[in-house]
């Protein structure tokens, strides 16, 4: 199969140590800071290399879009269309309620879409730390402190709770 080849790059930035993982096909995985990314190691091909600068340069705030082709290899289709709709909906800079991307992406209940974007794996490029609770951040698999980081580099952290002086 052409995507059994992987190759595997690890970049420290400035959000912490990422790991990219990509096939003849495309970028296969990201992993995030504290997800096994010491472990990686593998051949560096130039795609993996480009991955890689280009999730630097957006941990520097230089990047807000990405140029990478993508290995779908493995992700169910209902999951490859909530992720797709994710990118449509939510632009850099931006975020989505987990309600308002299941009724964009046609999901009946808002609760699945926690697990669609738990399981996303392409974290950054897919950028489901955009998407957040009606009441506040919601969850994510890189943790709360890595979120909050990413959504404010974009500019893009939900306004504080009116908790009425509690």
């Amino acid at each position: 199969m052409p995507g059994d080849a992987r190759s595997i790059e690890v970049v420290d930035t400035p959000i912490g140590r990422l790991g990219v993982e990509a096939t003849a096909v495309g970028v296969s995985r990201v992993r995030l800071p504290g997800d096994r990314v010491d472990q990686c190691v593998g051949d560096v091909t130039p795609l993996g290399r480009s991955a890689a600068a280009q999730l630097a340069e957006y941990a520097r705030g230089e990047r807000e879009e990405f140029d990478l082709p993508l290995d779908w290899e493995g992700v169910r289709p209902e999951h490859r269309e909530v992720l797709e709709a994710l990118c449509t909906v939510a632009p850099y800079g931006r975020t989505v309620t987990y309600g308002e991307l299941a009724a964009r992406a046609g999901v009946e209940d808002p609760r699945e879409i926690g697990v669609h974007m738990a399981t996303n794996p392409f974290p950054i490029l897919i950028p489901c730390h955009r998407v957040v609770a009606s009441d506040g951040l919601g969850g994510y698999g890189g943790g709360l402190e890595l979120k909050r980081r990413l959504l404010e580099l974009e500019g893009a952290l939900p306004p504080p709770l009116d908790l009425g002086g509690v």
